[in-house]
């Protein structure tokens, strides 16, 4: 027999209790998951959550007594102390949520970069797509299949756009924003705990050195763009006012490089940790940008097709029947359609995809005594 003085809880309130009960359930349970995280990147950093929380605090309690008249029924203490645990679990699920999705979208969704085989029936092309920075694993991949198309008889097609005395102020300027394209790529590879291109290919140069006949640099030169540049220009004025804001693009991500750089020093002097956790968030930013379908540049003509139409014709001209080419993966939709504009027998016979972008392996055992 019920309590006579016992005052039955109305059903909307149990429903309330219940949806709260788990509500803070959820946020607690987020928090702890995240509190390992945010420890290892800094125990500065769950400090600075707590302040801000005990700051936000005043203000979220004020606002929800202000909104919901029950609270008010309660010390201003109860509620103070309920906002700024509610803040700071928020502030550090936030905080954290964004590193682990990093972490995982190189696995969820992998950028990779295809090995495509092209034939006319007489020649045979392998394109190998390439991207400046990348794991360790892709450029031994690569190396490897060099090393193996060498010694089956092809020869090697390299990307780099060459410098010239005429053309290198204007590449710089127009494209490069002022900076060293090279040096932009080395300092994202080392910030992002990636592997820089070149770094690898320097695996050939014992090769290149006996045999330089079978490697070849495919590519144009600053001075042969600035002037393909200068011709679009004349035929179609109006492009020399497009271009200025891919101009002013290329300069932000230079500074943007800058400001990479700033990073780099910075966890130079810190923890393994911290160096993990920060190579983590940025190999996921690097997989979501260049996963992304590529917006069209008023420079593309210049940087992609001007490129495209010169490399088919080098490849048309050439008296070899076996080419490997090593190029940027956006190169092969355009210089297919250009060499089939030469010759419509070209075609793509097979495509092998390989990913580019993952955690670097770290294996550890232990020795038995």
């Amino acid at each position: 027999m019920a309590d006579a003085t016992t005052t039955p809880v109305p059903f909307g309130a149990r429903w309330k209790l219940r949806i709260s009960a788990i509500l803070w359930f959820l946020l607690l349970a987020g928090f702890l998951l995240g509190l390992p995280l945010l420890l290892e990147v800094s125990w500065l950093v769950v400090a600075g959550l707590v302040v801000a929380a005990l700051l936000l605090g005043l203000l979220v309690a004020w606002l929800i007594r202000l909104v919901f008249r029950g609270q008010r029924r309660q010390p201003f203490f109860v509620s103070y102390g309920k906002a700024v645990f509610g803040t700071l679990f928020v502030l550090g699920i936030g905080l954290a949520v964004p590193i682990y999705y990093a972490a995982v979208l190189t696995s969820l969704k992998p950028l990779t970069v295809p090995q495509a085989t092209l034939s006319n029936g007489t020649k045979t092309v392998v394109f190998q797509g390439m991207m400046h920075v990348g794991s360790e694993p892709f450029y031994k991949g690569v190396v490897y299949d060099l090393e193996k198309a060498l010694s089956d008889g092809y020869v090697i097609y390299y990307e780099g756009v060459r410098g010239s005395p005429d053309g290198d102020k204007w590449f710089n300027d127009t494209l490069a924003g002022g900076g060293d394209l090279s040096a932009n790529y080395k300092t994202l590879s080392d910030v992002c705990g990636l592997k820089f291109q070149l770094d690898y290919f320097q695996l050939l140069q014992a090769d290149m050195a006996a045999r330089p006949e079978r490697h070849v640099a495919a590519d144009v030169s600053t001075a042969d763009m600035m002037h393909e540049y200068e011709r679009l220009v004349a035929a179609d004025p109006g492009l020399a006012a497009q271009v200025q804001p891919a101009k002013a693009e290329a300069a932000a991500k230079t500074g943007s490089s800058e400001g990479l750089s700033s990073v780099i020093n910075l966890l130079d002097g810190g923890t393994p940790d911290q160096k993990r956790i920060a190579g983590y968030a940025c190999r996921g930013f690097l997989t979501w940008t260049l996963g992304r379908p590529e917006t069209p540049s008023p420079l593309d003509p210049v940087i992609l097709d001007y490129r495209n139409r010169a490399l088919a014709d080098r490849i048309a001209k050439d008296t070899h029947q076996l080419i490997y080419i090593t190029y940027g993966a956006g190169h092969l939709p355009g210089l297919l359609k250009d060499l089939q504009a030469i010759d419509p027998a070209w075609e793509i016979k097979s495509v092998k995809w390989q990913r580019v972008v993952e955690a670097p392996d770290d294996v550890t055992g232990h020795l038995s005594s």
